[in-house]
């Protein structure tokens, strides 16, 4: 049931008056009392605005609900209300008082009356409510997807750009920043490039927490097996957990992909057809690093095409 459809659902005058019988029972000193009203009607200030605290707390309690029962458009307020008291099991204010015994024993029997003379609306009050939550979060869900697969889109059309470009120094600065715009929409806390004493490191990434540096090639043939040692060599030099991820748009040599590092290989690759599939929304980015990684670890092999990893869509 929607809220407008609960909306229509009237509710008895006696349950009206079992809240307003209730709400001036659950506090004994005024400034608690009053504080509580606006708290719970703090969404409604055209309500708190036409109360008079100087008034006594039953006078107020009768007030609220007058203005509550006026509209239709109250309904879910004094619905909420109605659940928040109903479901009231300690009173603080009361347990506080001299006579704390007799007073906590009149509101634990006024907030009874108000949960059975209640009970049928609270319940699809709280159905509508949980239905309600579920359709925020729905919505929530759907508008995220929404913002990833544009950011998505967009990276494609730069990666599909970067192939007419004919400076080879600059397209491949472009792709360092391409990879980090990748791995920022998946959450993967990308780090740009940064120089060291004594080597250059293209970037990394936090992933499953894990940490990975980044090597990014866009040569005009495949990468050979050298550069694997060096890149190897890199992450040696680093953290013991770290690992690498490898790109090269233009793929590796057999020699590359064939090659076990002592110790084992402590890097995967991914290659341009791996980064295409990911950027055309076939397969999920995290997804395909952890059976890249999953592949490392049982085999040894950096090298697993996104072909043989996935179930292309």
């Amino acid at each position: 049931m929607s809220v407008d459809a609960l909306a229509g659902k009237r509710i008895a005058p006696h349950a009206y008056e079992a809240l307003a019988e209730a709400l001036a029972v659950i506090h004994w000193n005024e400034q608690p009392f009053e504080r509580y009203i606006r708290s719970s009607l703090r969404d409604y200030p055209e309500i708190i605005a036409r109360l008079d605290f100087s008034q006594t707390k039953r006078q107020v309690a009768g007030a609220v609900v007058t203005l509550l029962q006026g509209q239709a458009a109250y309904q879910t307020a004094a619905l909420t209300l109605m659940t928040e008291i109903a479901e009231m099991r300690t009173f603080p204010n009361l347990a506080r008082q001299g006579d704390a015994e007799e007073r906590i024993a009149i509101a634990r029997d006024a907030v009874k009356v108000l949960a059975v003379i209640t009970e049928t609306y609270r319940r699809t009050f709280h159905t509508t409510e949980r239905l309600r939550a579920l359709q925020e979060a729905a919505e929530r869900q759907a508008e995220a997807l929404r913002v990833h697969t544009r950011a998505l889109t967009e990276i494609k059309r730069d990666f599909l750009d970067l192939h007419t470009m004919a400076d080879k120094h600059r397209r491949g600065r472009r792709l360092e920043g391409l990879l980090h715009r990748l791995f920022e929409i998946h959450d993967m806390e990308p780090r740009l490039s940064y120089s060291l004493a004594s080597e250059q490191i293209d970037g990394s990434v936090t992933f499953d927490t894990d940490d990975y540096l980044l090597e990014a090639k866009w040569w005009k043939q495949p990468v050979d097996r050298a550069e694997a040692d060096i890149f190897a060599a890199k992450i040696s030099r680093k953290g013991r957990n770290t690992l690498g991820i490898f790109v090269s748009i233009n793929g590796f040599t057999e020699g590359f992909r064939s090659v076990l590092h002592p110790g084992g290989t402590p890097f995967v690759t991914f290659d341009g057809d791996d980064l295409f599939h990911v950027l055309d929304s076939r397969v999920d980015l995290g997804e395909l690093l952890r059976r890249k990684r999953r592949h490392l670890n049982d085999t040894g092999s950096c090298w697993l095409p996104t072909r043989e990893a996935m179930i292309i869509s």
